[in-house]
């Protein structure tokens, strides 16, 4: 009778220590899990502002007469409606916008690699809510480099697309601070 408890016993601690070597392996699994986060991007104000600003910066482009000249939110619907839409000076409109906002970002923001601001990103993607669909709009906006960034920041501008669609278009800058 005395064999059978020690046996029952036995079992127990056997499967006690199954149970505790499954915990210890779960929790190293999750602790590793969780700190393999992706790169961490700072929301700037200063890079929310800036975006906000040059939405209402006027370019040179008139498409209807020429003292109609579109602002930089405009360029970027007439883009989105149509990628052929021209200027009265037979640019493109999204042309327009890239060299357009180059120049802002550069003279505003000073990014060279003797500076603070190395380089810069910026997306224009237009998401609809009903079918949720992503699309980009156009290729990125580049300029400066993104190596040997110290930290990235980064902040998003939401344009109303008007009432053909179900969606917005975000303009997403990311900069490079060296």
């Amino acid at each position: 009778m005395k064999r059978k408890n020690k046996k029952g016993q036995n079992e127990i601690v056997g499967f006690v220590a199954i149970i505790l070597v499954v915990a210890v392996i779960g929790v190293i699994l999750l602790s590793l899990t969780i700190g393999r986060g992706g790169t961490i991007k700072d929301e700037s104000a200063e890079i929310s502002d800036f975006l906000s600003a040059s939405m209402y910066h006027t370019t040179d482009c008139a498409v209807n007469f020429v003292p109609q000249y579109k602002s930089i939110e405009e360029i970027i619907k007439s883009c989105y409606k149509s990628s052929s839409e021209k200027c009265l000076d037979n640019r493109n409109v999204c042309e327009v916008l890239i060299s357009e906002f180059k120049k802002i970002v550069d003279s505003s923001l000073e990014v060279s690699e003797e500076r603070a601001n190395k380089g810069y990103k910026m997306k224009i993607i237009y998401r609809d809510f009903d079918l949720g669909i992503e699309d980009e709009i156009m290729p990125a906006v580049e300029g400066g480099k993104f190596e040997n960034c110290k930290s990235k920041i980064s902040a998003g501008h939401t344009l109303a697309v008007g009432s053909f669609s179900s969606g917005v278009i975000n303009v997403e800058l990311e900069v490079c601070r060296g």
